[in-house]
């Protein structure tokens, strides 16, 4: 979902954490992305702001990294896309 100002707002629906340091963990791998610029939750959705000039080959490689690793929909990443990562989405 894009917003103004060449923001895109990513959703993780339901994420599944295994202990409290996982959960931890994933707002820490968040907190180290400079391309995340807030994160608020709603029920059961985390609304995580990205800032897309921001988002280079590190920062979408970590991103593409958290939602793999906790099972959010890669597909709203396309939002990112500039045309540099439209590979990563042919496998």
């Amino acid at each position: 979902m894009s917003k103004p100002g060449g923001k895109v707002v990513l959703r993780a629906r339901r994420v599944e954490y295994y202990s409290a340091n996982d959960e931890a963990a994933f707002f820490e791998w968040l907190d180290k992305l400079s391309c995340v610029k807030s994160y608020v939750g709603r029920g059961d959705t985390l609304y995580i702001t990205v800032k897309r000039a921001a988002v280079d080959v590190v920062a979408f490689s970590e991103l593409n990294a958290l939602h793999l690793r906790y099972g959010v929909d890669r597909e709203q990443l396309k939002a990112l896309d500039t045309g540099r990562f439209a590979k990563w989405f042919t496998d």
